[in-house]
This record gives C-alpha cells, structure tokens and sequence, in this order.
C-alpha cells in the first residue's frame, strides 16, 4: 500500500475477503473451517465485529495463511 492506514476491521476484512475468494471458498465453508456460524464470518468480513485473537488464529489456519497475512502491521492504524 502506498503508506496509507486503515482501521484494523477494514484491512482484515479486505484480506479475509480476498484471501477467501482466492480459494474459491464461500462464507459458509470458511466459517465452518474456522468454527464459526456463517452470520459470525459475515460480520466480521462486514466490518461489523472485531474478533478475539483466537478467533484470528482459528481464521488463518482456515485459510492456511497467517495473522500477518490477514492484518499486516504496516497498513494498520
């Protein structure tokens, strides 16, 4: 990114999105991969709920990438 910050729920989101969509993964088996309900993901990638870190772990081993990968510190603010 271009030295831009962005709030922590909009870059997960974003990456939990393209990361999903890369594996061609619905909502549905990612939330199931990680042990949430469909409606907990979708808040999430809706920016609407921040999750606990061992919800974050749970995430990335679901999509097999890693907590830098889902929230890389240098575009947070």
């Amino acid at each position: 990114m271009s030295g831009m910050k962005w709030p922590v729920e909009h870059v997960l989101a974003g990456n939990l999105k393209r990361l999903r969509e890369e594996q061609k993964l619905s909502e549905e088996n990612a939330a199931r991969y990680a042990g949430l309900t469909t409606r907990a993901y979708r808040e999430i990638e809706d920016e609407r709920h921040t999750p606990s870190i061992m919800v974050l772990v749970r995430l990335a081993r679901a999509l097999r990438c890693s907590l830098d990968d889902l929230i890389p510190l240098d575009e947070v603010e």
